[in-house]
């Protein structure tokens, strides 16, 4: 029988000292019907020079520029590379990470055993630059409610974790393009929405690499407003779904009155907190507690700069 083919879609961006630890860990896999599909996001480094050395040597990686009428950012790279992939069934990887040898063969072995399913979870281990061992993800697991239990981050997986059957892809709205952060969370909250039927490999099958830039952007204002406006569109698609419960509007909101602590010094910071809150507000205790934290926090930033402890 004809083994299937994997299309591999890396984003990538100014990568030139590590991206060829990301596609030596793609040619160490055990599975060899794979195509690894690299857009590249305007680098002003060498990385295109690097990945051409690759794709010279092996015809499976191909090489794109991101179209010029396309956004700027990783999800419009991220979208390009499914549009022009040939799979049938998908994986994002990023372009500073690992997949580990046996990660494709383990996941096209439970798609042939299960043939109804539309993705393969595996889990993921944070590592530093030398694959040291930093912390394992150990909220990587299925339950009987998925959406409201990774909104809540009762559960989590990182974009590689997942691996989908392109069918179920296709026709629908993938990576929000306009977003600066939460870009594959914001994808999974839709993919789960879908309700999608899941199996999990309880194995860890990805490094995902924790260094001095990965969260160089978190107190970033422009970044938090991003992802600020990233919770109100999720709410808005998830009511179109017919899939915002109260615990999810609870959740979404107590989430950003977190974000307080970068967010306060936006301009239009009350603006930003009375939309979400019109979209979100319940008669909860819950929620009324955190309406009043969120009040509270914004008087003590602006005043004192200080609240941190109040709203964790």
């Amino acid at each position: 029988m004809e083994k299937k083919k994997v299309s591999i879609i890396v984003a990538t961006f100014n990568r030139d000292a590590i991206i060829g630890e990301t596609i030596q860990s793609v040619l160490e896999q055990t599975y060899a019907n794979w195509e690894c599909i690299i857009v590249d996001d305007g680098s002003t480094d060498n990385t295109e020079q690097i990945v051409k050395k690759y794709t010279e040597k092996d015809s499976r990686i191909i090489f794109y520029h991101r179209p010029k009428d396309r956004p700027k950012g990783p999800n419009a790279a991220r979208n390009f590379g499914i549009e022009n992939s040939v799979g049938e069934y998908v994986l994002s990887l990023d372009s500073d990470d690992w997949i580990l040898p046996e990660h494709l063969d383990l996941k096209i072995k439970v798609f042939e055993n299960n043939p109804e399913i539309d993705g393969v979870l595996s889990k993921t281990i944070m590592v530093d630059n030398d694959k040291a061992i930093i912390e394992k993800e150990n909220r990587t697991f299925l339950t009987p409610n998925l959406l409201e239990d990774f909104v809540s981050l009762k559960i989590s997986w990182y974009m590689h974790d997942l691996m989908w059957r392109k069918s179920f892809l296709e026709g629908k709205v993938l990576y929000n393009e306009q977003l600066l952060k939460m870009l594959d969370r914001d994808f999974h909250i839709r993919r789960l929405a879908e309700h999608p039927n899941l199996l999990l490999i309880d194995e860890y099958l990805s490094l995902y690499r924790i260094h001095e830039n990965s969260n160089s952007s978190n107190n970033n204002i422009n970044v938090a407003e991003s992802r600020h406006n990233a919770i109100v569109n999720i709410v808005d698609a998830l009511v179109n779904m017919k899939q915002l419960s109260n615990n999810i509007k609870f959740y979404l909101f107590k989430h950003q009155v977190q974000n307080l602590v970068v967010l306060y010094m936006h301009p239009s910071c009350f603006s930003l907190y009375l939309k979400l809150i019109k979209k979100t507000f319940i008669f909860r205790i819950d929620y009324l507690k955190w309406f009043l934290k969120l009040i509270i926090g914004f008087c003590s930033f602006k005043i004192f700069s200080k609240g941190l402890r109040f709203i964790q």
